[in-house]
């Protein structure tokens, strides 16, 4: 089966959907009934700013010299991971389509508000023209089945696998989170968020909620990510609390970075208004950190019964109540953290790579 990937030059970004897309080509690669076929947009694209003229250079170029890709390469199936398809096909080649949420939709107040727009739009036309199309989660299956009033047996649930962070030494963890002391006055124990600093996750509820806990003076909060929309929100909010110094901002981390945060955290905490999957619960899990979820469909999915959750994600007075119920409780740590680590196996590439290989064939089946 000859499998093409296209991610709308997302792979560079190295976050997100570039690395989802990476790791599905590299798990693809390790089956033998696969020919990956990778060929990138132009460079004049890929370098034209500002970013909305490359995206509708991107979109015509879909329409064009993309299919002439498609007529060179002749692949079974086109994959496009990052929602935008064109409308022009050649008859021979199917297409599958990632939705990885509906937050245009669901949360549209989350978003830049022509960006909003333009997502409703690319993701309404991906609906339309695609063969199969793939859902992070069932929670955004159900959603878009229901959004579009689509046949079940055309939108498959397909699992963001999540690939292992690097194993980091003790001495590495120790000379990294000493690097984290110098530069922002890190130093356990904290609570840690990981994710883009953006309103959809949230966080502004999370640093007052941080701010009622009975334990936040043996406390710090840990923000690790890039901003995002309504960053300034976050910026101040942080600014009105009485000790802002007990809260880090440390922007985009490495993954060694990333490891050695998740391992000497105290607990994870996330408050999504609205989420897609999310792996950084998945990467918590895996490295056995209890974790503290507002009760919404995709983090239950995802999290289960390793996560305790509550009920309103705006209730910063009941996120504090249950981070300070996680802190103070060693015995609820030590079962979250056995729970977390048997449940995040079921996330690994390798055993969710089937839900996409079963979504191709069925996509060629119904030819």
């Amino acid at each position: 089966m000859r499998v093409l990937l296209e991610d709308g030059f997302s792979v560079e970004k190295g976050t997100g959907v570039g690395r989802y897309t990476q790791s599905l080509a590299n798990e693809l690669a390790g089956h033998p009934e696969f020919e990956l076929l990778l060929q990138p947009a132009p460079g004049w694209i890929r370098n034209m700013r500002p970013l909305l003229l490359r995206r509708i250079a991107y979109a015509a170029w879909l329409e064009t010299g993309f299919q002439d890709q498609i007529g060179r390469l002749l692949p079974d199936i086109v994959h496009f991971t990052n929602y935008l398809v064109p409308r022009t096909r050649r008859a021979q080649t199917r297409y599958a389509v990632t939705i990885h949420d509906l937050t245009a939709w669901k949360l549209p107040e989350a978003l830049p508000s022509m960006y909003a727009r333009y997502i409703r739009s690319a993701i309404t036309r991906a609906v339309k023209f695609a063969d199969v199309i793939l859902c992070d989660s069932h929670a955004v299956r159900n959603e878009v089945i229901e959004r579009f009033g689509l046949d079940g047996n055309r939108v498959r649930t397909a699992w963001y696998g999540s690939a292992c962070l690097p194993a980091v030494s003790n001495e590495t963890q120790e000379q990294l989170l000493r690097t984290f002391e110098d530069k922002f006055g890190l130093r356990k124990p904290f609570v840690l968020f990981v994710g883009t600093l953006e309103r959809r996750k949230n966080i502004v509820t999370l640093i007052k909620a941080f701010a009622q806990m009975s334990k936040a003076s043996e406390l710090q909060l840990v923000l690790a990510g890039r901003p995002g929309f309504g960053f300034s929100e976050i910026e101040a909010a942080i600014r009105h609390q009485p000790r802002p110094e007990r809260y880090v901002l440390t922007g985009y981390v490495t993954d060694d970075e990333l490891a050695a945060l998740y391992s000497q955290a105290a607990l994870f905490v996330y408050p999504s208004l609205y989420e897609g999957f999310g792996i950084p619960l998945v990467e918590a899990m895996g490295i056995g950190l209890p974790i503290v979820a507002s009760r919404i469909p995709a983090s239950e999915e995802v999290a289960g019964d390793a996560a305790v959750y509550y009920d309103d994600p705006l209730d910063e007075a009941a996120l504090a109540a249950r981070i300070d119920e996680v802190f103070s409780n060693s015995s609820i740590q030590a079962e979250l953290a056995l729970r977390g680590k048997q449940r995040a196996e079921r996330f690994r590439w390798e055993n969710v790579v089937g839900m996409y290989i079963d979504a191709y064939r069925s996509s060629l089946i119904n030819r």
